[in-house]
């Protein structure tokens, strides 16, 4: 048994492999590092509920007493700076060193920057953290224009809750499409044409150039030549998984980002464990990377937490998230672009549907539209390989739950 396990990365990846080395039984010490100064508080809400001023605070993940009562040491607005993994320490910018018996990567990512000039203009955003949601918010008050460089998640999210502030919102995609590689080009055009209801103007195949403005941003050009007047600015072009710490250390990572860890999520160095956005995890489908959403997240880093307690269960995931664009609630899992038929089931009444990717008779992944209650069986339908039929999937008269029934 180990005398103690080092966190890095206080947010909900470490918070949770926290917990549950102590629901595990694990009585070392447990010590809790993030860089920054606050506990660790839901993210998900950064691009909606609190950047709309729904709510003032995000919600908290752990209680403040939580972590005394736990027998947790808390290190806040710390770095670690670099892992020894000859010595088996881990060293902090403050000064001093923590020895360990086991390592926890769970850094998360950060916002991918934009090479362009006029990048660094005042009024130029990136979204990743809460003192970023209070950045834009501010700057959102005042603006006539935003424009969003990336529509993906976040873009799409902020470009719903920016129209509230009767803001002039355009997105530019660099693609001919929003939203391809994450839900798939029927529903990436179906949400395009969502927000576009909603007021937001959206330019695909648009690739920002140049930021314009002196004291501020007031414009954005693209490589075709448009201009684009621009008050505020936000680039949402994806996340970086922050594995700096683990590639100076030595330990194997993916060369487009994330530490490479097996499905326990130990890497190559067999006392570092990597968990949520930082671990390039291995999927069911094939093929391993960085998954970047919360109910992954936790998964994760209760089954790193129990391998490192010598409990392993590898278990290779299966991507689950959801959004919330346009006014409709959005839900996912497993990869919607792939091999297969895109089948349709479209609820006329509710105006709800869900998609699913079929090969070989077996769902291999699914999106709800405003289909919360559907979505949970069609995700145990992608999770446990559960035969199907074409023609009783797009019927909305037939209930999923057959399909469970058949299985059982």
């Amino acid at each position: 048994m180990s005398n103690s396990i080092v966190i890095i990365g206080a947010g909900l990846a470490g918070v949770t492999a926290a917990r549950c080395l102590r629901a595990e039984g694990y009585e070392g010490a447990i010590h809790l590092i993030g860089d920054e100064s606050r506990l660790a508080y839901d993210r998900p809400c950064l691009s909606k509920e609190l950047l709309a001023g729904k709510v003032d605070e995000p919600a908290a993940i752990l209680e403040p007493d939580w972590s005394k009562s736990a027998n947790i040491t808390l290190h806040l607005a710390e770095r670690v700076t670099e892992i020894d993994v000859a010595n088996r320490q881990v060293h902090l910018q403050s000064g001093g060193h923590i020895p360990y018996d086991y390592v926890l990567l769970a850094t998360g990512s950060r916002a991918r920057r934009i090479q362009a000039e006029g990048g660094n203009l005042p009024g130029v955003h990136t979204l990743r953290t809460l003192e970023d949601t209070h950045l834009l918010k501010d700057s959102l008050v005042s603006a006539k224009s935003l424009v969003i460089v990336g529509g993906g998640l976040i873009g799409c999210e902020v470009a719903t809750t920016a129209i509230g502030f009767g803001t002039n919102v355009t997105v530019l995609e660099c693609g001919d499409e929003l939203l391809l590689r994450v839900l798939g080009r029927e529903t990436g055009e179906w949400c395009r044409n969502e927000l576009e209801r909603f007021g937001v103007h959206v330019e695909r195949n648009a690739q920002a150039l140049r930021f314009e403005g002196d004291e501020r941003v007031r414009a954005v050009v693209c490589t075709d030549g448009r201009q684009i007047e621009a008050d505020t600015v936000l680039v949402s072009i994806g996340a970086e998984p922050a594995d700096d710490l683990a590639r100076a250390a030595g330990i194997e990572c993916q060369p487009g980002g994330g530490v490479l860890v097996d499905a326990t999520g130990k890497s190559s160095d067999p006392r570092v464990f990597a968990a949520g956005d930082v671990a390039a995890w291995p999927l069911r489908s094939g093929g391993q990377r960085s998954l970047e959403t919360y109910q992954n997240s936790q998964v994760e880093a209760e089954i790193a937490a129990r391998a490192m307690l010598g409990k392993p269960q590898p278990s290779p995931q299966v991507p689950s998230s959801w959004t919330e664009i346009a006014g409709h609630r959005i839900q996912m899992v497993g990869d919607i672009n792939g091999p297969g038929e895109i089948v349709v089931r479209h609820n006329e009444k509710s105006d709800s549907r869900l998609l699913f990717r079929v090969l070989d008779s077996r769902v291999e992944a699914a999106i709800s539209i405003d289909d919360p209650r559907d979505f949970s069986i069609a995700s145990r339908l992608v999770t446990r390989g559960v035969p199907v039929s074409t023609p009783e999937l797009t019927d909305p008269q037939f209930s999923l739950r057959d399909f469970l029934k058949a299985k059982a």
